[in-house]
């Protein structure tokens, strides 16, 4: 009898441990092509594909196209796919933070890669200018549970150094090779 009692404890443990799950926020994790001429072929597309001249530029699947070149409206993707939050969605586990890296040249946007990443910067968005017209903006932050993921920052700090700008590219790019390789 005793047995049966600690085998049926077990068992109602095991279904309600089932049940739990570590929740954790989110972020966004997709790279938006940017103005691309072949939207109704993107379905082949790789990272691999769109990379093949930038090695050192992120690119998260999946890869998104808007009908209008027009930056997606994060607010509803998230709304529309909030019920299947790693459709575009990735959990920021500890340690991890929500990454925005957006490509600009001549002052308009040629992609975007949301992401989780491990990160060396706080809160905060950094952007990098180079001669060629080309401006990089990294912005970091944290998600909140239950909340929209970020992937943005309210505090802009202007002018990194070369160094500073690689560091935060390198180790995100690193992290996110490592983890899937």
């Amino acid at each position: 009898m005793l047995r049966l009692i600690l085998w049926l404890t077990i068992l109602i443990a095991a279904i309600l441990c089932a049940d739990l799950q570590v929740e954790y926020p989110y972020c966004f994790r997709f790279t938006w092509i940017g103005p691309y001429q072949d939207k109704k072929n993107i379905a082949g597309l790789t990272c691999e594909h769109l990379r093949e001249d930038f090695k050192n530029v992120p690119c998260r699947r999946p890869l998104v196209a808007t009908d209008n070149d027009a930056i997606p409206d994060t607010v509803d993707l998230w709304r529309n796919n909030f019920k299947q939050p790693n459709a575009f969605g990735c959990p920021m586990v500890p340690g991890e933070a929500c990454v925005k890296y957006t490509y600009i040249y001549n002052k308009g946007v040629q992609n975007i890669t949301y992401m989780c990443a491990k990160v060396n910067a706080t809160n905060g968005c950094y952007r990098q200018k180079y001669i060629s017209g080309l401006e990089v903006e990294v912005c970091v932050c944290d998600s909140e549970l239950g909340s929209i993921p970020c992937n943005r920052a309210s505090v802009t700090i202007q002018n990194l150094s070369k160094n500073n700008i690689f560091g935060l590219l390198l180790s995100a790019f690193l992290c996110v090779w490592l983890k899937y390789m």
